[in-house]
């Protein structure tokens, strides 16, 4: 079997959006993969397209010993968050976390793990609330 990473989109509209990432480790830890995509989302009017997200809530359930960290996508990834066991962070009341990733910022969210060990099958499901931003 191979690593299997589901990202639903739950929530595309023209200022909100929500994911539900699925992932079960079989083979390996992940290396920064893109979860988010601002370029692919819909457009926040219909002549701007959103470049940059920024993060209002996770609600998070990952197994023990593993876990997933979240980055803004850069030259050099800049670290946004870590995530283990199971819980919710609130970024809502100070508008949530930004993109703040420098040189080569291309507004993805990345996610990657780490825990993972050979003879194990390890999962985890998140849900990410974000806002789009221009």
């Amino acid at each position: 079997m191979a690593n299997v990473i589901t990202t639903q989109l739950l929530i595309d509209g023209p200022r909100n959006v929500a994911i539900k990432v699925v992932g079960i480790l079989d083979t390996s830890d992940l290396t920064n993969t893109t979860i988010i995509d601002p370029s692919l989302l819909e457009y926040m009017t219909p002549t701007t397209p959103a470049k940059k997200i920024r993060i209002k809530r996770i609600i998070y359930d990952v197994e023990p010993v593993l876990e997933c960290r979240l980055l803004w996508d850069a030259t050099t990834p800049v670290f946004v968050t870590d995530l283990t066991g199971q819980g919710h962070q609130e970024f809502r009341s100070f508008g949530g976390l930004v993109n703040n990733a420098g040189a080569g910022v291309t507004g993805k969210l990345l996610l990657a793990t780490q825990g993972w060990a050979t003879g194990t099958i390890l999962s985890f499901n998140l849900i990410i609330e974000c806002v789009k931003g221009a």
